[in-house]
């Protein structure tokens, strides 16, 4: 018996209905796996991003520390180069100090030997050209103390040319550090 037109739409049409509804359904499975597609591999990238700020800070750290122990060491070494400084001043202050008893003792010396002509004139040179030879001696060892207090003072001088560079290497580092800082915070996703 052959069927009527009315029946055969009547039947296609939930197959049709399952069809669209299926088809629907895979086409919305297809979305969302793209979707979450995209969402790992958004996720990736940040966890990549997140391990490059991380390496980054570390380098950063110890940059820094590197940096802050250069920069004790060079304060160490001003301090005591200023203390070998301070150290050479004094011992050329004792220098001529002795060099000025020396001087008042020659004066006396030589007026004491104008006042004993008894003492032979021999003895008198000897010992004026004794004095003279330490006075030399004490003037060359003055001379020296002054070159090496200068060449002191250039050293420090040198040095806190050395410091104040580390100093602005380090505030820039600080600023770089906290420009990354602030490019990784707004990095971040936002939550919805």
């Amino acid at each position: 018996m052959a069927r009527s037109p009315e029946k055969e739409v009547s039947t296609n049409e939930p197959t049709d209905h399952l069809k669209l509804k299926l088809s629907a359904s895979l086409n919305a499975c297809r979305l969302l796996q793209e979707h979450v597609f995209d969402l790992e591999s958004r996720l990736k990238k940040i966890n990549a991003q997140i391990e490059l700020s991380k390496a980054e800070a570390k380098l950063n750290a110890k940059a820094l520390a590197k940096c802050m122990e250069e920069k004790e060491e060079m304060l160490g070494f001003c301090k005591r180069l200023s203390s070998l400084c301070s150290d050479l001043e004094r011992e050329c202050s004792s220098y001529e100090n002795d060099l000025r008893r020396h001087m008042e003792a020659l004066v006396e010396n030589r007026r004491e030997n104008e006042e004993l002509s008894t003492i032979s004139q021999q003895e008198h040179q000897s010992e004026e050209a004794k004095l003279i030879a330490e006075i030399k001696a004490m003037e060359k060892d003055k001379e020296r103390l002054l070159t090496k207090i200068i060449q002191s003072e250039h050293e420090i001088t040198l040095l806190s040319l050395g410091n104040k560079r580390l100093q602005e290497k380090n505030t820039n580092f600080l600023l770089i550090k906290q420009s990354h800082q602030v490019e990784s915070t707004s990095s971040q996703p936002t939550k919805t």
